[in-house]
């Protein structure tokens, strides 16, 4: 028997009819208007953000350093004072009696000394009255014994004149003695007197309270003279009346002065940003009070960081010369320390970067497709935005009609 059953199968299925083509083929993509700008490298300032309170220069909150009642009051807030201008008195009149008591009773004792006024080093006890007596006596003592001597060693004299020579030269040493031991304790005296005088006038100057002179005040005023001089206080705050009783201790506080011509701007910055801040380096502040920037420079950079926040203090000089546009001691303040500036960095608009689920993204033009490029984002400012990413030499970045975008999109340049 012929076996045909294997061919007769693979006829039949070689002539059965093919299943229909049900799926659709691939939609085209819509061609999408866009605009491109060339992506052009540029220099970009690097900067470090910080904030911080703006203190003056110097911050000086003054007390009376004696009791009495307040007589005058000479400056309120808001004044320039100079350093050395008188700000208040108090009622002198209990300090000047005590000044004169004490230059009467120095007055006496120098009188006592044969002087007018007290020397620093020892007196020349020759010239007080009893010291000068006492050696005149003992002078004319030993002449006497000298003469009994002679007259004993002739055999005229008698025995009897010879000790009374010799005891009149041993009372007018013990007398001389006498006469510089008193003179010492009369000059041990004065110098007290002298500084009992001089605490006294002391407390007569502190009377009238006056703004401290800095340390930093001699020298500016001998180069561009006092007039000149950018050392002068501001009365930030008055907190004394005429009338009132003010006491050394415990202390009253009467006022506030600043120095505001320079101000300073004290930061923390974070550790990691530690190799990049340095003395001398600019800086630009913000504030909310004005509607432009100021300049500022690091001037001090603390060598230490602290283990608690994991940063270190910086300090900013802020000059406040402008009387147009002064800062205001106390003023938050938004900073940037500009540390280098690098070349070569891509930026691009705001709006030419797409961000969802955390996700960042820019389209580039590649011929006449679109081109997705994840990038991650740097510093950033109102007109544009640092990107980090696979971007070519010479590429163009779509700036607008990129919201109906994916990868591979067909585009039409408006440009």
């Amino acid at each position: 028997m012929k076996r045909t059953a294997p061919v007769l199968l693979l006829f039949m299925a070689s002539c059965a009819p093919k299943p229909a083509d049900t799926g659709a083929e691939k939609a085209e993509l819509p061609t999408i208007t866009v605009t491109a700008a060339p992506i052009q490298p540029v220099a970009l300032k690097r900067t470090v953000a910080v904030v911080g309170t703006l203190d003056p220069y110097k911050d000086v909150t003054l007390s009376p350093k004696v009791d009495g009642r307040v007589t005058r009051v000479l400056r309120d807030i808001g004044d320039i004072v100079m350093p050395g201008d008188v700000l208040l008195e108090i009622d002198t009149k209990e300090y000047q009696l005590d000044v004169e008591v004490a230059r009467a009773g120095l007055l006496a004792e120098l009188a006592r000394l044969n002087l007018s006024e007290l020397p620093k080093g020892e007196p020349d006890w020759s010239k007080v009255k009893t010291v000068a007596r006492a050696k005149a006596a003992l002078n004319l003592a030993n002449k006497d014994f000298k003469r009994a001597n002679d007259e004993r060693g002739k055999g005229v004299g008698t025995p009897q004149a010879y000790d009374k020579a010799e005891s009149e030269v041993e009372l007018a040493e013990a007398s001389l003695r006498v006469a510089e031991a008193d003179a010492r304790a009369t000059f041990a005296t004065a110098r007290k007197l002298k500084a009992t005088l001089e605490k006294a006038e002391d407390r007569l100057r502190d009377a009238v309270l006056t703004a401290p002179v800095p340390d930093e005040w001699a020298a500016w005023a001998a180069t561009v003279g006092s007039a000149a001089c950018p050392l002068r206080y501001t009365v930030a705050n008055r907190m004394v009346w005429e009338g009132e009783m003010v006491r050394a201790m415990p202390e009253k506080n009467v006022y506030r002065l600043v120095v505001s011509h320079i101000l300073k701007l004290r930061v923390t910055v974070p550790e990691k940003h530690a190799q990049e801040v340095h003395v001398g380096q600019k800086v630009i502040l913000r504030v909310d009070s004005y509607d432009r920037t100021f300049t500022g420079t690091v001037s001090r950079v603390s060598p230490t960081v602290d283990t608690l926040n994991r940063t270190f203090q910086v300090e900013i000089a802020v000059p406040n010369g402008d009387s147009k546009a002064k800062l205001k001691p106390g003023t938050f303040a938004k900073a940037e320390i500009e540390t280098r500036t690098d070349a070569g960095v891509i930026a691009v608009p705001p709006s030419a970067v797409v961000s969802f689920a955390g996700v960042n993204k820019i389209f580039l033009a590649d011929g006449d497709k679109a081109k997705a490029v994840e990038v991650q984002l740097g510093q950033r400012d109102k007109d544009w935005v640092e990107v980090l990413g696979p971007i070519p030499t010479g590429a163009k970045v779509i700036t607008s009609g990129f919201s109906q975008l994916v990868d591979g999109s067909p585009i039409k340049n408006r440009n």
